[in-house]
């Protein structure tokens, strides 16, 4: 997992992806099984929406680790979790600096299909998980069913330069594909359910107006494409969200697959 890649995708990111991402994180960590007193390690933090909700449940006896490669993402981390019992550690995901069958719980929000090597990764949570343990990974699944990734597809067709990166996003695009990587990893008992929201936006221009401003890493791509390209791509977006007139609501579903297994 290299760094540079999320190096500015923390910006706007708790405005834009959280207020939708972070609605099936409740179902992430009930498919992870933590209970109180648990020690559980929270892969790819980011701003650190999970690793909090974990600490919640797992109280004073407990304790959660939330790690992340990405330092500008830790930084907005610390923000959020000020004062509160969640220790944070840079780390790639890949090398995960810990001692065999160390934690109860392991889990990553939306970050497994941005791993270059996703069952390497998956096979060090095993490792580092205790005997029975739980882990439970979400990630999205295609361009017509995400949030702002969608922006990335559409930019990745007419910047083929940029295609490696963007199509990460959708490197796990289904319920098999998930469920493998989680057997080949060693997992039992795996469980793969596929979750559903409505997002609502006042209007197209409230949907896109932070991408435009360079928010995630659609956005960081926007930025850059000149303004004929920019135009091209956010009217293909536009038509392709069928949404009849820029200043209508506008409702968006999107997909998240949680997987689960224990060790």
């Amino acid at each position: 997992m290299d760094e540079p890649f999320y190096k500015t995708a923390a910006i706007g990111y708790d405005e834009l992806v959280a207020r939708a991402t972070n609605s099936f994180i409740p179902s992430l960590l009930k498919a992870a099984r933590i209970a109180p007193g648990h020690r559980v390690l929270d892969v790819a933090t980011g701003t650190g929406a999970a690793a909090q909700a974990a600490a919640i449940i797992v109280g004073p006896s407990g304790a959660v680790i939330g790690g992340d490669i990405s330092p500008a993402m830790l930084e907005s981390a610390k923000r959020n979790l000020k004062d509160q019992p969640i220790t944070l550690a840079t780390f790639d995901a890949h090398a995960l600096p810990y001692e065999d069958r160390r934690f109860d719980t392991v889990t990553c929000q939306l970050g497994l299909m941005f791993f270059s090597d996703q069952l390497g990764a998956l096979s060090g949570f095993r490792r580092v998980l205790r005997p029975n343990g739980w882990t439970a990974v979400s990630v999205t699944t295609t361009p017509e069913r995400s949030l702002f990734a969608r922006i990335g597809a559409v930019i990745a067709r007419h910047a083929p330069e940029k295609a490696e990166k963007l199509n990460r996003f959708f490197s796990v695009p289904d319920a098999t594909c998930l469920h493998d990587l989680l057997y080949r990893a060693g997992f039992r008992k795996i469980d793969v359910q596929l979750e559903t929201r409505p997002i609502k936006f006042s209007s197209f221009d409230d949907y896109f107006s932070g991408i435009a401003k360079g928010a995630t890493l659609s956005g960081q791509e926007y930025v850059q494409l000149p303004p004929d390209m920019k135009h091209i791509v956010r009217e293909e977006v536009w038509r392709g969200l069928a949404s009849p007139s820029p200043g209508e609501p506008l409702t968006i579903e999107i997909d998240v697959l949680i997987g689960s297994g224990s060790r």
